[in-house]
């Protein structure tokens, strides 16, 4: 059940209400603002895209894709509020913070400096910023001897925020993986999935994103190497809107998700799942 409509218990919260709306606006006869229209907008804000309505609505509406393909039109060719740019393209901030993550920390958590700092991403005054590893599971991983040099393959996906906030998970799993024999790679390039981008609605770069993961992984992709995926909206991404956007066709056989199992998502173009027992 939506979480904004338990709380709210209002009807323009529900799943139902949600999508009575957009069909409203799509007739244009009540709602005659389309795209622009304050009412559907309010009514999409409080959802948090959590994918809760396509497994429990009995039609399988999912709103959060709505979400993501209104806002894209709602914003178009406009400024959008700070908030956005600041928390949808979080892999760029995070990425050129990384560069010296210690200044980065004194700037966004000393006192006066970090209320600078929540002011200029349009960020709430009541909530922290979380500090920057010192060091990026990356720069850990590349300086490191690998193990298991005859071991089977896997690639571990360095998401944002393990890979630039807490190493230490994406660490743990190398050494679980490493621990059951298994030969653990990254990709050779830093890659996002985008999933921020689509509750703001920017899906130009989101797809860009997506079609550079296609670009880069394809020989892994086509060798069908396992990949493992710590953070389950990632993973996510990967399951649903990998396969819904209009992406170019590469044809590989397998693309791996989370909870090690292989995912034939374009074999005969519909997802096919196999799940494969790691050893």
């Amino acid at each position: 059940m939506c979480p904004s409509w338990r709380v709210t218990h209002k009807e323009e919260h529900s799943t139902r209400g949600r999508a009575h709306l957009l069909w409203e606006m799509a007739k244009g006869d009540v709602i005659r603002d389309g795209w622009r229209d304050e009412d559907v907008k309010e009514s999409l804000d409080l959802c948090l895209s959590c994918k809760g309505c396509k497994s429990d609505c009995p039609v399988g509406v999912d709103l959060a894709t709505y979400k993501a393909e209104f806002l894209s039109h709602y914003h178009q060719g406009r400024l959008r509020p700070r908030s956005d740019y600041a928390f949808a393209n979080i892999d760029f901030w995070a990425r050129l913070a990384s560069k010296a993550p210690g200044l980065v920390n004194l700037a966004t958590q000393l006192p006066f400096l970090r209320d600078i700092a929540k002011l200029a991403a349009g960020m709430s005054q009541q909530r922290s910023v979380p500090a920057f590893a010192p060091q990026t599971f990356r720069s850990w991983f590349e300086r490191r001897q690998p193990a298991n040099p005859d071991g089977p393959l896997v690639m571990l996906w360095p998401d944002t925020f393990n890979n630039y906030f807490l190493p230490d998970t994406a660490k743990a799993a190398v050494e679980v993986l490493e621990a059951a024999g298994f030969r653990v790679s990254i990709p050779d390039s830093i890659l996002c999935c985008g999933r921020p981008l689509y509750d703001f609605g920017m899906l130009d770069r989101a797809k860009r994103l997506l079609l550079n993961i296609l670009d880069t992984l394809a020989p892994e992709i086509e060798a069908g190497t396992p990949i493992v995926v710590l953070e389950p909206s990632c993973a996510a991404v990967f399951r649903d809107e990998l396969t819904t956007c209009s992406l170019k066709t590469l044809g590989p056989k397998n693309f791996p998700g989370s909870r090690f199992f292989s995912a034939n998502f374009w074999k005969g173009k519909r997802p096919i799942f196999s799940f494969r027992n790691s050893p």
